[in-house]
């Protein structure tokens, strides 16, 4: 049966082959026209039902804007996405597929990544779905790779021909060589050698058996490892460099190694591990095993408890005490609300801890020599008479309200949790997701007792002279969070953190140095140069700030000159 009207002929290509991108483009087109049509619908249906340009109410108004707040949300974290797919070079099937050998006796190869092999731009490499035997080597060459870090866009000045301003030397970016972290996956059979730098210190190796990860010389700058669901793991450290390393300055063939703080002497080098059964970690120097030990998940007690599996157990192993030690990592709960930042903490360190806040409350108690202070739910404060004996009834520690000191301190330990995931973020250039974790940290910060006199603080027009005494100081999280902004091309919000850091703290430098940024870049310089000299009144020898002011005080000259001439 044929149809009423025929379809069109396929277009034809090259030798009368079908050309399948003029189909590909045809089908977009058309399915552009539809999304066209329905938005024109959506928009018509809209119209009919009062849903116009301009809001009905004010809730409606607020509304609106939190939704575009959203969507640019999201907007930017898909760029970031985006942003990092594009530096991620994935390996695969380098020494055979993982389905393939079939048990038959293989050669083994030994393969090289170097600069050649990586597509431009890539800076994170991931190694997977591999069988050997054989040996994967990331050369010293991979140590030169380049990653740039830009300056501050705000004090990018553009180029007036006689201008002063042209002969000021504009901040450079900041360069950072190696790569930026690398990922193992499903490796069998085989060895990895890393000879290169890795700017974060991180490898993640996960799925993987028979594996043996060797981190080499003086460039191999292996921090943190962390495994999960690996058997037959070895990690060794042949004469690599702890986080911590201070290299030497002269390198030839005849000072020696650059090498000055070897891993394993620093507490912040360590392997986390989950699920890793017949683990082995090994330090050499020269050649020569230096310290060595063992472990596995099973042996070292991990246990399945409710809907964890025994797998889900995180231990940890670093020197302690000179001594390669394997401890098991603290649960939430287990670490009774202590943080050491971000770091999960072992019950070892859970106990230094909680010594050391013992000896700083038995040294406030004889300080206050029996002085038991309470605060109301109105915020008054009372005072016991020094020797007084409190009652039964009576709180023995400082109560806010309606938190104890024990529910405070799990408030402030989580807010530290998310300002040090800020941080990190921030570090690696992750501006949006920064300004995600600096935003959760202020919200828990609202559930602080001390959350009344900070909004009162804030909403306040005068301009206060004393710092707020906080349970934790907002100003420092508010500033960073601003620093984001100026990154990002939010100007305004910038210019609101900056000018709430300034208020909580009005000596806090770094919160009225990016108050005066936020206005330079909106062009408001006889603003920011006011608040860029409070800065350098503050600290008169930081030549950031020194700088800055001069690019206001020449773009202010400027923005008078114009008004004169025009």
């Amino acid at each position: 049966m044929s149809p009423s009207a025929p379809a069109p002929p396929p277009p034809k290509g090259v030798a009368g082959r079908i050309d399948y991108d003029s189909w590909e483009k045809r089908t977009s087109d058309l399915a552009k026209q539809l999304d066209d049509e329905e938005e024109a619908e959506r928009r018509a249906n809209a119209e009919a039902l009062g849903h116009g340009k301009h809001a009905r109410s004010a809730a409606e108004a607020a509304e609106r804007a939190k939704a575009e707040d959203v969507e640019k949300t999201k907007k930017m974290l898909d760029a970031y996405k985006k942003r990092e797919e594009g530096v991620v070079e994935s390996l695969t099937g380098l020494l055979g597929s993982v389905e393939g050998g079939g048990g038959e006796e293989k050669h083994q190869e030994v393969k090289y990544v170097t600069r050649d092999v990586l597509g431009a731009g890539k800076r994170v490499i991931n190694i997977s779905d591999s069988k050997g035997p054989g040996k994967i080597v990331l050369t010293q060459d991979l140590s030169n790779l380049e990653s740039a870090t830009p300056a501050n866009a705000t004090l990018q000045a553009k180029s007036y021909p006689g201008d002063a301003e042209n002969r000021e030397q504009m901040p450079q970016p900041t360069i950072h060589r190696g790569l930026i972290k690398l990922n193992l996956r499903n490796l069998h059979n085989c060895t990895v050698v890393v000879k290169c730098k890795i700017i974060t210190g991180t490898v993640e190796i996960s799925h993987c058996e028979d594996v043996t990860l060797i981190a080499e010389g003086d460039d191999a700058t292996v921090v943190t490892v962390q495994a999960d669901l690996c058997t037959n793991l070895d990690v060794q450290f042949h004469d690599s460099p702890s986080g911590k390393n201070v290299p030497l300055r002269v390198r030839d063939t005849t000072s020696g190694p650059t090498t000055t703080l070897f891993w394993g002497q620093d507490q912040d080098d360590r392997i986390y591990h989950a699920g890793v059964s017949k683990l082995r970690v090994a330090t050499y120097r020269d050649g020569f095993v230096d310290q060595e030990t063992r472990a596995d998940y099973l042996e070292d007690g991990a246990k399945s408890v409710g809907n964890s599996a025994a797998e889900e157990v995180q231990f940890v192993t670093s020197v302690v005490n000179g001594e390669l030690t394997t401890e098991k990592v603290l649960s939430a709960g287990e670490a009774k609300g202590m943080k050491q930042g971000a770091r999960p903490m072992t019950e070892r360190e859970l106990k230094v801890l909680e010594k050391k806040k013992s000896q700083i409350e038995e040294a406030l108690e004889e300080k206050l020599k029996g002085m038991v202070q309470i605060k109301d739910a109105n915020g008054k404060t009372l005072v016991k008479a020094p020797g007084e004996k409190a009652s039964v009834d009576d709180v023995v520690e400082e109560v806010y309200a309606s938190a104890t000191k024990e529910e405070i301190d799990g408030i402030v330990a989580s807010i530290e949790e998310q300002k040090a995931k800020g941080n990190e973020a921030f570090t690696s250039g992750e501006y949006a997701q920064a300004v995600l974790f600096y935003t959760m940290a202020l919200d828990r910060a609202a559930e602080l007792p001390d959350a009344t006199s900070v909004t009162e603080r804030l909403s306040s027009g005068a301009a206060p002279t004393e710092k707020l005494e906080q349970l934790f100081p907002r100003h420092i999280v508010l500033s960073n969070r601003s620093a984001c902004f100026l990154k990002l091309g939010h100007h305004e919000k910038a210019l609101k953190d900056g000018v709430d850091a300034e208020k909580l703290d009005p000596t806090y430098v770094k919160g009225i140095f990016r108050k005066g940024l936020a206005l330079h870049a909106m062009g408001r310089y006889e603003e920011a140069i006011k608040s860029l000299a409070a800065a350098q009144k503050l600290e008169p020898k930081n030549k950031q700030i020194k700088q800055a002011l001069q690019f206001a005080e020449v773009r202010m000259t400027q923005e008078v000159r114009k008004r004169l001439q025009g």
